[in-house]
C-alpha cells in the first residue's frame, strides 16, 4: 500500500532531484552464449544541462530475455544499475516486440544519495533497408526513487533507434532521445554496441 501511495503521489508532485536513465537497447534479444558490451555518451538538456557517460555489458539470459551490467559517471555524479529484459512476444512478421525491462541501481546527484526501482514497457519494430536493419524502439520507464527526503516515482518518454549497417559485424550504432514527463531529465544520447562470443571473440 505504501508503494502504491508513493507511485500516485509522486507522478504530481515536484522534487528537487531527478531520475535520468536511458533506455538505449530494442526488444531485440542476444542469443544464447552471446554478449556484447557498449558505450553510450548522454546529453542532459535540462535542469541545468549536462553530459554524462555510461558503460554496460548484455549477456542472454534465455530465449526471451536478457540482462545488463551498467555505470556510469558526469553530471549525475555517479550511477550503477542492473537490469532485465523480457519480451515475451517477440518481433514476426508484422508483429513487433513486446515486454518489459525491470531493474534496480544506485546513484550520486550533487548532495543525493538515491536508490532505484525502475519498470519499462517497451516495444520496437525491425525493418530492413538496403543499408542493414534499422530497429525503433519506444518505452516510458517508470523508476521508483528512494532518497534520504522522500520517495517518489519519476518517468520519461524514451524514443529511440538501434542500427545494424550491413558491412559491420563488429559494431551496432544508436541513438535515443529523452523527454521529461516527471521530474526526470531530458536527454539525447547515442550508443554502440559491440558484440562478442567468448570463443570467437568479437563480431557478430
Amino acid at each position: 500500500m505504501k508503494f502504491a501511495k508513493y507511485f500516485v503521489l509522486g507522478l504530481f508532485l515536484s522534487s528537487s532531484a531527478h531520475a535520468y536513465l536511458s533506455i538505449a537497447e530494442s526488444g531485440e534479444l542476444l542469443a544464447p552464449g552471446k554478449y556484447q558490451v557498449g558505450v553510450e555518451p548522454q546529453l542532459l538538456t535540462n535542469k541545468g544541462n549536462g553530459a554524462n557517460f555510461n558503460v554496460f555489458f548484455d549477456t542472454a539470459i534465455n530465449e526471451s530475455m536478457s540482462g545488463r551490467i551498467s555505470m556510469g559517471a558526469g553530471a549525475v555524479d555517479f550511477n550503477a544499475f542492473a537490469s532485465a529484459k523480457w519480451i515475451p512476444i517477440p518481433d514476426v512478421d508484422n508483429q513487433p516486440a513486446m515486454g518489459l525491462r525491470f531493474g534496480a541501481g544506485i546513484a550520486r546527484d550533487e548532495d543525493e544519495n538515491l536508490i532505484q526501482l525502475q519498470l519499462a514497457p517497451m516495444l520496437s519494430k525491425k525493418f530492413d533497408t538496403e543499408y542493414g536493419m534499422s530497429v525503433p524502439y519506444f518505452s516510458i520507464p517508470f523508476t521508483f526513487l528512494n532518497t534520504k527526503e522522500e520517495n517518489y516515482v519519476a518517468s520519461n518518454l524514451a524514443i529511440g533507434t538501434e542500427f545494424h549497417y550491413v558491412d559491420w559485424n563488429q559494431v551496432t550504432l544508436g541513438a535515443e532521445l529523452g523527454l521529461e514527463l516527471n521530474k526526470s531529465y531530458s536527454y539525447i544520447s547515442i550508443f554502440a554496441t559491440f558484440p562478442f562470443e567468448s570463443h570467437k571473440g568479437f563480431g557478430k
